[in-house]
């Protein structure tokens, strides 16, 4: 306490003993300052209060309050970067958390509360969280050698063990358990449980068959060997002999083998399924397409889902060959709900198709819409797809990534231009340049301010030049309106590269992958010329005057600073810069660039290669590599 707090302390303590003992005769000094020091302690925020104020709350706002607090959990998952987490594990949930009440009082539920485990609607992060401890559960640990604090519950889960007040004031809202997640490790028929809290809501779903990632550091273990001095000795010689040495560890082994079995997926499904009137989202996840095929097959029997608003099918299997579909014998196109899903809004099928035909009875009112990965032979005809999104009015973001529809444009020849005059997003991704050159024309899109590019497998410059210049019947470029720009990768030459700059005369956010050739965007959005216009001199940008953000992968701080000082030079100043984390960037010029942004922020930049680091040696690791199997 400093000397003037402790000085008015004590002139409030002296001026509260003389009103006492002035109002009250008789007391003494001592039975003075016993009142006044109550008094003064009555009201102190670090002194806390008898009973529990809390519990006074109606139970409905309690309810609310335990609600908005799973929310703000729920978001925190969206912010945290995925590497930053530690591992947690839900086991032991029962020995974590000290209850007022005596043990008698859990008794009720005591033996249903591991179905609470691994269940938010923020569903892939959960469910993550479920197959990390999972790998912990075989791992060996006990109890003693794992840290308290890498226990994590979800905090509806958290909220039911405080007290048997709040404990029955949880289980009966029934918001708070409306989302079933399963996965790895998950028994199905734990969320039982949640799906009987939830009471007739709507629920939200997700299946996550895939495997969990492996432990790297017991990778190390099998790995490397150790020196008198304890430390390791990496066993391999080259790179490549560590690669194979992860491949061949007993933990990637085991990393391989730990996914949901077309057995335990129905088993899921056989708790899902008798609940499907109540389902609002279904999200599946598989690296293996017998198990894609046997939901497939087990929702072309439901008779319908009619609340159903979100329907996401991911097949993660990496595929060389994309002209026909593999295996044959799974091929098979399934109409799902018969048909029935009235309510479906957002749908998303990477590696998974239907009967398109079919199913235009429910492919119907979109609003994000997302196709991936199909091959040639079992995407849907032109017709098909312009009558899917013709069915669509409000359609708002759409996203073709290897995928579209059948055929080339000798095929579709006099077909009428699909006109999606609501769409305002779109990306298009991994096509090849004849089939993206052929698609394009027939997209009537004038109201799109975002656009996501990536393409990898050959010259693109004439679909860049596409996009720079009206097409025929059209006012203006498709660029000419975007706001909103993504450039992951696009192979082609500087004069396409200028045109499509000379078009984003209204851009005002620009994310580019700068680890290849597409650099020259960079450094094409520092070029200036003089500024004849005002009058008064001074240099003034080409291209992109009104950009205010810009995402980086692939530049360094030297060349971030220049940018930045560069375009606040010529007067259109950037405010925010996001750059990858894994780029060099030196103490100085990180605080130069906070000194003269906005905001400078850092991002884990997204790939197709997983990195795995071992005693300095960062090896990549293909996605066919990590889901291959040896056999």
């Amino acid at each position: 306490m400093s000397q003037q707090h402790q000085k008015q302390f004590e002139d409030d303590l002296k001026q509260g003993v003389e009103k006492v003992m002035r109002e009250t005769p008789g007391m003494n000094v001592v039975e003075a300052m016993q009142q006044v020091t109550k008094d003064m302690l009555a009201n102190n925020p670090f002194v806390p209060p008898e009973g529990c104020p809390i519990n006074d709350l109606p139970n409905e706002l309690l309810a609310h309050i335990f609600y908005v607090g799973m929310v703000m959990e729920e978001e925190s998952f969206d912010e945290e970067d995925e590497d930053d987490e530690d591992d947690e594990d839900e086991d032991e949930e029962e020995d974590d958390f000290e209850s007022t009440d005596d043990d008698s009082e859990w008794e009720d539920d005591d033996s249903d509360e591991d179905a609470l485990i691994g269940s938010s609607s923020k569903q892939k992060k959960y469910t993550r969280k479920r197959k990390e401890a999972s790998v912990k559960e075989g791992s060996g640990e006990s109890e003693d050698e794992e840290n308290e604090e890498d226990k994590w519950l979800p905090f509806q889960v958290l909220v039911s063990h405080v007290c048997r007040h709040w404990r029955e004031v949880a289980i009966d809202t029934p918001n708070l358990w409306t989302t079933v997640a399963f996965a790895v490790g998950v028994p199905p028929d734990q969320p039982l449980v949640w799906i009987e809290r939830s009471k007739g809501h709507p629920l939200d779903i997700t299946i996550d068959c895939t495997s969990p990632d492996p432990d790297i550091d017991d990778i190390e273990e099998q790995i490397f060997t150790f020196d008198h001095n304890g430390e390791p000795v990496p066993m391999p010689v080259s790179v490549e002999d560590i690669r194979a040495g992860i491949k061949s560890s007993t933990e990637w082994q085991e990393r391989k083998s730990k996914h949901m079995s077309v057995e335990d997926v129905s088993k899921v499904l056989d708790v899902i399924v008798p609940n499907v009137d109540r389902w609002r989202t279904l999200d599946v996840t598989s690296e293996h397409y017998d198990v894609i095929y046997t939901v497939l097959e087990r929702l072309s029997q439901c008779p319908g889902a009619p609340l159903l608003e979100i329907l996401q099918l991911y097949h993660y299997e990496e595929c060389e060959e994309f002209d026909h579909f593999s295996p044959p014998e799974l091929s098979r196109h399934f109409v799902l709900f018969n048909g029935n899903a009235p309510n479906l809004k957002d749908l998303a099928l990477w590696g998974v198709h239907i009967d398109w035909d079919g199913s235009l009875s429910y492919l119907r009112g979109l609003r994000d819409f997302e196709l991936a990965y199909h091959a040639h032979d079992v995407r849907p005809s032109f017709e098909t797809f312009a009558a899917m999104i013709h069915a669509s009015p409000e359609l708002h973001t759409l996203s073709l990534c290897l995928s579209g529809p059948a055929g080339t444009k000798e095929d579709w020849g006099t077909s009428q231009q699909i006109e999606i005059p609501s769409l305002q997003e779109l990306a298009l991704c991994h096509h090849e340049p004849s089939y993206i050159e052929s698609l394009l024309p027939y997209l009537v899109i004038p109201n799109v301010v975002t656009l996501n590019l990536e393409f990898d497998s050959g010259d693109y410059t004439d679909f860049a030049k596409m996009l720079a210049t009206p097409l025929p019947g059209r006012p203006k470029s498709i660029l000419a309106g975007l706001e909103k720009l993504k450039i992951g990768a696009l192979p082609s030459n500087k004069k396409a590269r200028e045109q499509m700059l000379e078009q984003l005369a209204n851009l005002h956010t620009i994310n580019l992958n700068c680890c290849g050739d597409e650099e020259e965007f960079f450094d094409k959005l520092m070029e200036t010329k003089p500024n004849l216009a005002s009058g008064v001199g001074g240099q003034t940008v080409v291209y992109c005057p009104n950009l205010k953000r810009i995402m980086t992968a692939g530049i360094d701080g030297k060349k971030m600073r220049k940018f930045v000082e560069t375009r606040k030079a010529a007067g259109v100043p950037i405010a925010r810069v996001s750059m990858s984390e894994e780029d060099e960037l030196e103490d100085r010029e990180r605080k130069w660039l906070e000194e003269h942004l906005e905001q400078l922020e850092f991002f884990e930049p997204s790939d197709s290669e997983e990195e795995v680091e071992i005693e300095g040696h960062v090896i990549e690791l293909s996605d066919a590599e990590m889901d291959d199997d040896d056999d």
